[in-house]
């Protein structure tokens, strides 16, 4: 791991945790219906894999300090984001990234929701759907699409639209 990638994925938690506790101050980073706006920075997990690390990390932060689900969701909370990164990683910068965070979020926090505080698990599955692809289909395309056209000024190595990393000179010899 390079000190650049380190600093990267801490710059990603951070920014996570602050939008969090944004959200948090309204009301609207936990429970049944969130709008975590913290989740419109998920397309980064596209194309750095320092965000895939950086906002799993954030994530368990933020849910140590928002969270009306305790220990649980710091863990479980954490593996939906990163699973949900990790899929966004291996489609690329492609719309249809953007609905790896909503299904897998939905199911893994409605069936926290369903364990923890007793809600019913489809109506929670729905609401927290919901939450994600407001953020994700809004907030989050602006980013999507400022990452693929703009992508080089945020340090990103340039990967094609059709979610592959861009081949080196070298090996497109």
């Amino acid at each position: 791991m390079t000190t650049r990638l380190l600093a990267r994925g801490s710059l990603y938690a951070a920014a996570y945790v602050v939008l969090t506790l944004i959200a948090g101050a309204f009301g609207l980073a936990s429970g049944q219906v969130q709008f975590r706006i913290s989740e419109a920075l998920l397309p980064f997990a596209c194309v750095d894999p320092a965000a895939v690390v950086g906002f799993t990390v954030g994530t368990a932060i933020a849910n140590v300090l928002t969270s009306s689900l305790g220990p649980a969701d710091v863990v479980f909370g954490s593996l939906c984001t990163l699973v949900a990164a990790l899929i966004m990683w291996q489609v690329g910068p492609r719309v249809v990234a953007l609905a790896a965070p909503v299904v897998v979020n939905a199911f893994g926090v409605g069936a926290e929701l369903a364990l923890i505080l007793h809600l019913p698990f489809w109506p929670s599955v729905g609401f927290v759907a919901l939450g994600e692809a407001v953020v994700l289909f809004s907030a989050g395309f602006v980013v999507l699409s400022l990452i693929r056209t703009h992508g080089a000024l945020f340090g990103l190595a340039p990967r094609d639209l059709r979610g592959r990393r861009a081949l080196s000179r070298s090996q497109k010899r």
